[in-house]
């Protein structure tokens, strides 16, 4: 059975409660997120999963209740089998009831045939909804994680665009070697997304990038079944 609906949401660390301190910079992101991942789970009627898929240091399953990693950001004690960031994110956007809840990392360096083969697995269990935590690049101004590269701007707008129009291909063609030179961190999991959600008609709901980061909302859902609420 195919996955019927898809969320992108950010991998931003300071998306965890706590971590962005007292500020808490990505608070109204947190919410717009998390929303984002209700009012889907709420509108899919018969979906009996929720996978959350998101980069880490190999591609595996993880327990849905596997401890917290986000003490890399404050103490650095963290607890063996901790989940990756990106993990730990959709787990906090999972909404408490509903239907089974998974966690797949895929390994950030996980080739694009890789990333297809996961996401044509983890098509074959029950009806399924897909949050893919990715960031788009982290090189958009002179203040950013990696700094300013010239082509990230054309390159997040190129991106931007494929999650609008649920463009499956272009997702699939992003190149690892220049995801890597923009930091885009986020290019395994948008290209398991291309490979388990090829049907879906795309919608981007926000796009923003305050540290020089580029920060999509975006939702994949069946052709015919709405618009998202802003």
């Amino acid at each position: 059975m195919s996955v019927v609906a898809a969320v992108v949401v950010p991998a931003a660390p300071a998306l965890l409660p706590g971590i962005g301190g007292a500020a808490d910079p990505l608070a109204d992101l947190r919410e717009r997120s998390r929303d984002l991942v209700r009012r889907t789970v709420a509108g899919t009627k018969g979906a009996t999963r929720l996978i959350v898929v998101g980069s880490g240091p190999i591609t595996r399953a993880w327990p849905a209740d596997a401890p917290s990693g986000a003490a890399r950001f404050t103490t650095g004690a963290v607890p063996e089998g901790a989940l990756p960031t990106a993990l730990e994110i959709g787990r906090e956007f999972a909404p408490s009831e509903g239907g089974e809840t998974e966690l797949w990392s895929i390994a950030a360096d996980a080739s694009p045939r890789q990333c297809a083969e996961l996401g044509r697995r983890l098509t074959t269990g029950g009806p399924s909804i897909l949050v893919c935590v990715a960031d788009g690049p982290a090189t958009l101004t002179e203040k950013a994680p990696g700094h300013l590269q010239p082509d990230a701007a054309p390159f997040a707008a190129g991106l931007a665009r494929a999650l609008a129009d649920g463009d499956t291909t272009a997702l699939a063609g992003l190149d690892p070697a220049t995801c890597e030179r923009l930091w885009m961190r986020g290019r395994p999991a948008l290209q398991v997304l291309a490979a388990a959600a090829p049907d879906l008609a795309g919608e981007l709901v926000a796009e923003e990038s305050p540290f020089g980061v580029q920060y999509l909302l975006a939702r994949w859902r069946l052709a015919g079944r709405g618009r998202a609420q802003r």
